[in-house]
């Protein structure tokens, strides 16, 4: 069900102290959400992320760069 089928359907009936109760409700769920983010990940931190890269040269990941090159090829067309 899409945002605004809910609120037509189910939040615009409801009663204003109901209303006040809800965005409560939901506030507390982003604070949660937040709280159990930083359990896992530090503020300011720098995580790195491995790319890796395929060249025409390295002959064990030939078929790798053909497939690649391919689907450039495929996607300029």
């Amino acid at each position: 069900m899409f945002l605004t089928e809910l609120e037509n359907k189910l939040i615009k009936p409801l009663p204003r102290l109901d209303k006040l109760r809800l965005i409560a409700d939901i506030t507390k769920m982003l604070q949660e959400e937040e709280e159990s983010a930083e359990k896992f990940f530090r503020r300011r931190a720098v995580y790195p992320v491995m790319t890796p890269t395929i060249t025409p040269d390295d002959s064990s990941y030939n078929v790798a760069f053909q497939l690649q090159k391919l689907w450039g090829d495929h996607n300029k067309a």
